[in-house]
């Protein structure tokens, strides 16, 4: 293999390899992520509180995420059952 066919081959798997990583980064949300989002500390999540017995952890290597749309629906549902809380009361 020439030295330009090596190059080419390895700047396209580098691409190849940034976009993987930008589509799992968006399909996912890690723990660090979630913990910022909703103002805990991640070890609340890793203690499984605050809701988060109600995610399913997938492991990926020595870390742990959370499926985002996951995250996000049952975000939704807690917002409306405040919402219903909130409105019981009025």
């Amino acid at each position: 293999m020439s030295q330009v066919t090596a190059t080419c081959h390895n700047y396209f798997m580098s691409l190849d390899a940034g976009r993987i990583r930008k589509r799992t980064e968006s399909r996912y949300i890690s723990v660090s992520e979630l913990a910022v989002r909703w103002s805990i500390s991640p070890s609340a999540i890793y203690a499984r509180k605050c809701g988060t017995d109600a995610l399913t952890p997938i492991r990926l290597g020595r870390s742990v995420r959370f499926l985002r749309e996951q995250v996000e629906a049952f975000e939704m549902a807690r917002e409306s059952q405040i919402g219903r809380t909130k409105h019981s009361l009025e």
